[in-house]
């Protein structure tokens, strides 16, 4: 009897293993919360929880119509019957009617030509075929920056950051990598933690190299972090990488997992069993992975002065999802090369949402010193 009460926590925790590594590398379903406009057409009310009520711009988009509204502050928060009501922020918003079912956003320029500035839709030749990318072309055409998105997200997500870069006045390059749905046929069907996906930027990196990039700044959110972090290290034209701009950045995957068996009220053992699997080839074939998950590959935090580019990390305080704690890390293991700047509260890569003046003042500020000094 007691070897089975043993067995019982074992078995809950290699359960939670297995659905938690599946979930890892696997798109989830849509979060999606109930909306509707109000009489007057200016604001919305939409189910409250910590995302809805945060502060600052944040975007809406109605599965139903396809279309986007763009939503501000707070103006009512409605504990009992649990809505939050925010302002409608009518430039780029679609009219009419919403809901009332939605889907909750922190992107808030929805296409291309809302972000400003002359833009094209380009294929980047891959190993694979042909990736699109938006490139927004600007005076500089010798400083390109390279906009990598994060794990089951897509290239849209990265406007904010096109937009905090955009006072510089850089040609910016917008890439798709295997595992976006746009990549036709589809190359993957999980994320590989950027352990794979590098490949796809290094292929955007020749590609702004062979239209006259000189100098070239990779700016990775989330798992673009750790994407961008690779690809600095292997790039044949890694002499011409010359800053990492990392918002929220994973920066090691075996850390960033731990915390969410944390969050999850799981054992430490639980998180390593996680590894384990996504490091076991016959598990990873099983996830539809290439290959096992090589977490030494992905950690810049336990291994001294693996950094050798200038980096900027800006990271809020209050991420939950990849905690600040794993960048202060990973900046004391690189503190020559590593600068960490600490936002307002935000949730993960939401830093822009909370404050684009603060996020772009400090992008530009550290840019100005570090690539155009």
């Amino acid at each position: 009897m007691a070897c089975l009460a043993f067995l019982v926590p074992v078995a809950g925790l290699s359960g939670f293993a297995v659905v938690m590594a599946s979930k890892i590398v696997k798109r989830g379903p849509k979060d999606y919360r109930r909306a509707e406009m109000t009489e007057d057409g200016r604001r919305i009310r939409i189910d409250l929880d910590d995302y809805t009520k945060a502060p600052g711009d944040f975007g809406v988009f109605d599965p139903a119509t396809e279309k986007y509204t763009r939503v501000g502050e707070v103006t009512l928060i409605n504990e009992d019957k649990k809505y939050v009501e925010r302002r409608v922020d009518s430039l780029g918003s679609a009219t009419g009617s919403l809901g009332p079912i939605v889907d909750w956003t922190p992107d808030v320029f929805f296409e291309p030509s809302s972000v400003g500035g002359s833009y094209k839709e380009v294929d980047v030749p891959t190993e694979y075929g042909a990736a699109p990318a938006w490139l927004f072309e600007a005076e500089n055409t010798d400083v390109w920056v390279i906009h990598i998105h994060g794990s089951w997200t897509d290239r849209s997500i990265m406007f904010r950051d096109v937009h905090a870069f955009s006072p510089l006045g850089f040609t910016s390059l917008v890439p798709t990598f295997r595992s976006d749905p746009e990549v036709s046929p589809p190359q993957a069907e999980s994320s590989h933690l950027g352990q794979t996906e590098w490949r796809d930027v290094e292929s955007a990196v020749s590609y702004a190299v062979a239209h006259g990039a000189k100098r070239i700044v990779l700016s990775g959110w989330s798992m673009g972090g750790t994407i961008a972090l690779l690809t600095a290290e292997h790039s044949a034209h890694r002499d011409r990488i010359v800053g990492l701009v990392l918002v929220g950045p994973v920066t090691s995957w075996r850390k960033a997992i731990a915390a969410g068996a944390v969050r999850a009220g799981v054992p430490a053992i639980g998180a390593g069993l996680v590894m384990r699997l996504l490091e076991a080839p016959l598990f990873a074939r099983m996830l539809g992975l290439e290959e096992p998950i090589d977490f030494d590959a992905l950690d810049w935090v336990d291994v001294p002065s693996r950094v050798a580019v200038p980096t900027l990390v800006l990271h809020s305080n209050a991420d939950q999802e990849v905690p600040w704690e794993i960048s202060a890390a990973f900046q004391r293991a690189n503190p020559a090369t590593v600068t960490l700047i600490t936002l307002p509260e935000a949730h993960h890569t939401q830093e822009w949402n909370a404050s684009p003046s603060a996020f772009t003042n400090e992008l530009k500020s550290w840019v100005s010193k570090t690539i155009l000094n």
